[in-house]
Order: C-alpha cells, then sequence, then structure tokens
C-alpha cells in the first residue's frame, strides 16, 4: 500500500498548476493554426496570420447565439469565416506561382563602374499581385535593390536597378525575398529565393608614372640573346656550380686559385618582379578616395599592369598580409609571378578583398624572404611613415643585401613629410630607389585594360552588327 503523503502533494501543487498554464501552451493553437495555413507549400513559402484579433470574435459570436440567439449573431460568424477563408485562398493561389528572377547584366566590374540588375515578377495565378515588395539581402555596400511593385493575373513585370560601385571588394548579390499578402491584410505570404551570386569587383588600373626598377637578373628574352653579344664583361667571380655553363668559366683565375671559377654577368632590368603591398592599419592616413591604404592598394594594381605590358615580358607576383572580414585573424596572399595579361587578373582578384590588419611592413619583409628568390626584385608599396629610420629599414636592407633587389614607392596623403628627404637619402645610400605618389594625385584610367563585351543587334533590314 502506498502511503500519501498530504504535505507533499500541496507543495507539488504549484509546480503542476505552472507547468499545466506554461506559455508554450498558451500557444499551441496557434502554432497548429500556423502549421495549417503552410500544409503543403514548397519549404521556401511561409503564410503567417497578421490580423488574430477577428478570430477572437468567433467564440464570443458563438456564446452569443446560444444565449440569445439571433440573426446578426449568425451573419457575424458567416461573414468572419468568409472572409478568413477568402483571404488564406487568396494566399495559397498564389504561393507556388510567383517568381522573382534577377540577372546582371556584364562580368567585369572595376570600381567606378556601374552595376546594373535586371529584375523580372513573374506571376502565373489567375490573381492579380496588387502590391508586393522584394528586399534584397545583397552584402554591397550602399546597394539597395528593394522594391515595391505590381502585376496583373499570368503576366510579368521588368525592371532595372542601377548601382555606381565604389568600394572594391568581395560581396554578394542576393538572396532575396517578395513578401505580399491578401486584400485584406489578414495573411501575408512570404517566398524565398536563397540563390546568391558572388561578384569581385576589381580595383582601379590607372596610368602611373615611370616607374624605375632597380637592376637584377635577366629576363628570359635577354638570356636567349646573350650567346649572340660574344663575351660578356664580368662584374664579379664566384665558385662553379653544377648547373652553370663552361663558357662562364674564368681560366686564369680558375688556375691562380686551383678551383673552377665563373663569371658573374652584369645586371640587367629583372624578369621576376614582386610586389609586396603594405596594408598596416597603423600607417593608414586619409579618408574615402584619398585613404592612403586604398591608394596603396590602387598603385599596386597599376604598377602590375603596366609591368606586365611592357615589353620585357617580366613575371609579376603579389605579397601581403591581409585580415579576414569578420575575424581577428589574417591570411598571407601569394601570388606566383607569372608574365601575361591573364596574370593582371589574377593579382586584381587577389587585392580586392584585402582588408587592413595590423601586420607591420617590417614583419612582412621579414616572412616574404622565403617567397621571393636570389636575383629578383621587390617593390614595396606603403604609406609614408611619420619618422626618419622606420623600423621597416633593417630588413629591407637586408634583403637587398642578400641578393634581392629593393625599390619603394611611398603614398602620401598630399600633406608635407618632414622626413621624407632623409629617408629618401638613407635609402639611397644603400642602393634602394624611392618613389613617392600623393592619393591626391588626379591620374588617367589605364582603360586599354578594360574587357570589353560584344553585342550583336539586328537591323530593320534583318542584319546584325
Amino acid at each position: 500500500m502506498t502511503e500519501i503523503n498530504p504535505q507533499k502533494e500541496i507543495n507539488a501543487l504549484p509546480a503542476a498548476l505552472s507547468q499545466r498554464l506554461s506559455p508554450n501552451q498558451w500557444w499551441q493553437p496557434t502554432v497548429a493554426l500556423h502549421a495549417l495555413w503552410n500544409r503543403g507549400l514548397p519549404p521556401n513559402v511561409t503564410i503567417r496570420q497578421q490580423l488574430l484579433w477577428p478570430l477572437l470574435l468567433l467564440p464570443v459570436v458563438f456564446l452569443n447565439q446560444i444565449v440569445t440567439p439571433h440573426p446578426i449573431w449568425i451573419v457575424l460568424l458567416v461573414a468572419l469565416l468568409g472572409l478568413y477563408g477568402i483571404a488564406i485562398a487568396w494566399v495559397r493561389a498564389q504561393a507556388g506561382h510567383i517568381q522573382v528572377e534577377r540577372q546582371r547584366i556584364g562580368t567585369i566590374l572595376v570600381a567606378g563602374d556601374q552595376l546594373e540588375e535586371i529584375f523580372v515578377l513573374s506571376n502565373r495565378s489567375a490573381l492579380p499581385v496588387l502590391w508586393a515588395e522584394v528586399r534584397d539581402g545583397s552584402t554591397l555596400p550602399g546597394y539597395h535593390a528593394g522594391q515595391v511593385v505590381g502585376c496583373g493575373s499570368n503576366t510579368s513585370y521588368r525592371w532595372n536597378n542601377k548601382f555606381t560601385c565604389r568600394q572594391r571588394g568581395l560581396y554578394q548579390l542576393g538572396p532575396h525575398q517578395l513578401h505580399l499578402a491578401d486584400p485584406l491584410g489578414f495573411f501575408s505570404l512570404t517566398i524565398d529565393f536563397p540563390q546568391a551570386e558572388t561578384i569581385v569587383i576589381y580595383p582601379r588600373v590607372l596610368q602611373l608614372p615611370t616607374v624605375v626598377l632597380p637592376q637584377g637578373s635577366q629576363n628570359s628574352t635577354a638570356q636567349r640573346r646573350r650567346p649572340l653579344y660574344g663575351t660578356q664583361p664580368a662584374a664579379t667571380v664566384r665558385a662553379y656550380q653544377p648547373t652553370d655553363s663552361l663558357r662562364h668559366v674564368h681560366w686564369p683565375i680558375t688556375a691562380h686559385r686551383g678551383a673552377l671559377m665563373v663569371r658573374e654577368l652584369e645586371s640587367e632590368p629583372s624578369g621576376t618582379v614582386w610586389i609586396l603591398l603594405d596594408v598596416d592599419q597603423a600607417m593608414r592616413r586619409g579618408e574615402g578616395e584619398h585613404d592612403t591604404l586604398e591608394y596603396g592598394i590602387v598603385v599596386a594594381a597599376s604598377l602590375t599592369a603596366a609591368l606586365l605590358q611592357d615589353e620585357e615580358r617580366r613575371a609579376v607576383g603579389l605579397y601581403t598580409i591581409s585580415a579576414v572580414r569578420g575575424s581577428v585573424e589574417h591570411r598571407v596572399v601569394t601570388i606566383a609571378p607569372q608574365s601575361g595579361k591573364a596574370q593582371l587578373w589574377t593579382i586584381l582578384a587577389g587585392l580586392a578583398p584585402v582588408q587592413a590588419t595590423d601586420i607591420s611592413l617590417a614583419e612582412a619583409l621579414h616572412s616574404v624572404r622565403t617567397s621571393i628568390g636570389k636575383r629578383s626584385t621587390i617593390v614595396v608599396v606603403t604609406t609614408a611613415p611619420q619618422q626618419e629610420v622606420p623600423a621597416w629599414l633593417a630588413p629591407l636592407v637586408h634583403l637587398q643585401s642578400s641578393g634581392i633587389n629593393s625599390s619603394v614607392i611611398l603614398v602620401t596623403d598630399g600633406g608635407v613629410e618632414p622626413h621624407e628627404a632623409p629617408l629618401r637619402t638613407l635609402l639611397a645610400g644603400y642602393g634602394i630607389d624611392v618613389q613617392q605618389l600623393s592619393s591626391h594625385a588626379q591620374l588617367p584610367p589605364a582603360l586599354t585594360f578594360r574587357r570589353t563585351r560584344r553585342v550583336i543587334r539586328s537591323t530593320p533590314t534583318g542584319g546584325a552588327i
């Protein structure tokens, strides 16, 4: 026989009452109605009840009809049920028959270009779309593709959306959402379109002033021509390596030292150029279009274009350390040197998502040693420092002394740099060329590097142009 404890039962009563009257159970009828409205619909379609209070009148009307019967209560009951029935039938009839498609015009976008999208609202139902709001989830800064439109039954509505892209980067167009309702506003219909497109907005390419590169090893074309020139003057001699040609052996010194010694030929313009871009947040100055970091990215892109179009067919590579958007981590962007115009778009794509980081130029110069081979050229693009002897001077001089020819492009914000002249003198003493570019300089765009799109149009006579 089970013993009953009255005190224990009394203490358990409030907990039982609170469990019976939990908020989740109060909303169970609403959840059941929501499941009823959306039964059999696609997963991207959702019907929500906007006005709930008219349904609360149904028990009142029904109770009044029982207590004090009158035809008015029957009329109200039928009217409420009829209006709700018409409203839910309206949105369900449109649920699976409305589509919104978007298409981007063009393929390549450079900062300053105009983005154009075509939207098409298709209504294949027998009911008109009185109003519909297109909500856009694109991440492109300043881009708002949302619009309120309407459409008749079994027709479509088409509109264009244009936007000038000011900021380079990696962005997403879409997803988008269509929001509409029945004429009475009892129910809302939401249709999600999860399709999204990733777009790359490349940095601008400008026509830079002539950039003087340091002297380095020969490119492949010059090496093929070298045998035609006969004996070349030797700058220095070094020990023979298994890969060296015997025609470069310096026989008098070999006989004197008793070991094979080969000539080091005179240096020529380097065939392999690395562009090291500094995106240290602490060095950043200026705002908007005159931001030295953003202008440095433009300089790196423009320098790549200038070197790749050069007659010497240099191989150009990129090295930079970028922050990761939405994270405290950073990533190393390394693009191996290649020649040809296709390399330009590869480097532009690498520059597009670059973000400012807390990695200094000195740290970047230390880490780049493993990527750059000897007899190469490195061009450092950085903001002009505010100190006479910057921290990156020592690692840059170390690269210069280890056989990596160096050059520096200083980006200024247009103001007077008191430490510029001493720094230029100091770098010149180590054989490092220095050039200065102002972020306020108005340089013409290099339109020759823009890809064009062929458009075929028909003439009234049936021809094509």
